[in-house]
Formats: C-alpha cells, sequence, structure tokens
C-alpha cells in the first residue's frame, strides 16, 4: 500500500478584471506556494489553454493531460496533473456532458449555461505498488439545475460503465457548483457503481470557494470536492488557505486528501 496525495483545484480563468489576483498576478504566487502540498495527482479546473502551457512549462515534474472544452478543443479545460515519478498514464478520455458527449463542444438542450462541459477520465498505473486508479475530473455547469443533474448523470453512468469492463479504485474531483445540500450531491453520496460507495473525503474542510473575499461570509460556499472508493483518513483532508498581500492561490481553496491506494 501507498499514501497518495490527492487535489481538487479550480485554477480560476484568465480575467484582467480580477486585479492583483488576476492569473497573470497570482501566477508565480501558485509557482512558489503551491509545491510544498507535493500533490502527487491534481484535478484543475477552469484551465485556458496559455494556462495549461504554464503549468507543463512551471511543473515539469507533471505530466498534464487533458483538451479543451471547445468545439475545436480549446478554451477552458480541466486536465488532470499527475507526477511522473509516482504514475504511468493507461489511458486518457474526455467527453462532453451532453445528449451527444462524443461532439466537440456539444452542450444540453435544456438550461445549460452557454459554457460547454467536460469530463476528463485517466487510468494511472501506481509505479511502486503496480496497482490501477481511475481519476475523473468535472466541472459542472454554474447556471442550470438540470444541466447539473444531467451531468453529473451522465459522469456517474460513465463511471459505472467503465467500472464494470475494468474494475479499478476511483477518484471523482471537481468543482460541482452546487453544495452538500444539493440533490446532486446526494446522487453522487447514494452511487454504488462502483464496487464501493463514494464518499465525500472533503466533508469537513468547510467552505472552498471564496471570491477572493475570505473574510466576507456572504462569498463561502462549499462546491469543491473530491470522491473516492479509496481509504482515507478525512480528518486529515484540508484546504490550501495560502495568501501574500492580498494574493490567493484562487477563488477557491485548492483542497486535497491523502488516500491509501
Amino acid at each position: 500500500m501507498a499514501e497518495i496525495t490527492v487535489f481538487t483545484y479550480n485554477l480560476r480563468t484568465d480575467c484582467q478584471e480580477d486585479g492583483i489576483n488576476s492569473f497573470q498576478n497570482r501566477r508565480d504566487f501558485i509557482k512558489a506556494r503551491f509545491p510544498s502540498y507535493q500533490a502527487d495527482l491534481i484535478g484543475f479546473q477552469e484551465t485556458q489553454p496559455h494556462m495549461r502551457r504554464w503549468l507543463m512549462e512551471s511543473f515539469p515534474e507533471y505530466e498534464i493531460c487533458g483538451v479543451g472544452r471547445g468545439a475545436d478543443l480549446g478554451d477552458e479545460s480541466n486536465v488532470i496533473a499527475y507526477r511522473r515519478k509516482a504514475f504511468d498514464l493507461v489511458s486518457l478520455d474526455t467527453f462532453w456532458l451532453s445528449d451527444t458527449p462524443r461532439i466537440p463542444g456539444s452542450r444540453f438542450a435544456t438550461d445549460q449555461s452557454m459554457c460547454p462541459r467536460i469530463c476528463t477520465c485517466a487510468v494511472l498505473r501506481h509505479r511502486e505498488t503496480g496497482r490501477l486508479l481511475r481519476h475523473c475530473n468535472t466541472h459542472l455547469d454554474h447556471e442550470g439545475a438540470m444541466a447539473q443533474a444531467q451531468g453529473i448523470t451522465l459522469v456517474l453512468n460513465r463511471m459505472a460503465a467503465d467500472h464494470a469492463a475494468w474494475p479499478m479504485p476511483v477518484i471523482l474531483t471537481g468543482d460541482f457548483n452546487v453544495v452538500p445540500e444539493s440533490p446532486v450531491y446526494r446522487s453522487v453520496l447514494s452511487f454504488s457503481g462502483c464496487g464501493a460507495p463514494l464518499r465525500d473525503v472533503t466533508a469537513n474542510v468547510g467552505n472552498t470557494f471564496h471570491d477572493f473575499k475570505p473574510h466576507d461570509p456572504a462569498a463561502q460556499m462549499k462546491i469543491d470536492y473530491i470522491f473516492t472508493t479509496l481509504p482515507c483518513d478525512e480528518a486529515r483532508s484540508f484546504k490550501a488557505e495560502d495568501e501574500e498581500n492580498g494574493r490567493y492561490l484562487s477563488d477557491h481553496y485548492p483542497v486535497g486528501a491523502y488516500l491509501t491506494l
């Protein structure tokens, strides 16, 4: 067995109106601070193409996997980053949260926003133990409740089909844009298609979104999650609250957990 450190990290898309916390102003801070957490596996969200290139250049110890959500495979992506010394990539796939998940840029025809949504899935082999795991990383819609429900249903159904074909432990990370009281959250906890229940190992970390206003109670929400079938000491799960002169790692706290593989 081995312990691995897993994160979900909404990197916050590059918006100049964020001022001191625009990505261009945060990136040196991210590069200096985030490596201290020694993550083995990271599910990023809101990673634009130039941000993905920056990750590749700034963190060469990681392989950065995934494509953008747009019809041309550009736009934001939910990349998965894994530590090269810890894992080998076995397979990689991206599908769109839509009625046509194999058509790039597609969306649900219900109440979804104009943003396409995707799920990136990687099967990884842990070099030390030889064990396999499946990591799915997603970002649900921020506007439509129906689209959120359709999106998580598609992700869970895909996870169940993959597990039936090739069973292995599962990690599901992402910005779900829903709070723990939501039907979407409850549907994940009631899911039984991966051989064991999915547990929210971030249940005790508190609010994860702060909108660059961590001292404003009205800005706080818990919408970022790590679900898994792997063993975890949930008391050790945490969020990275680093701050320097008003700069933060993101408008979300990166959330980490120690899993046993």
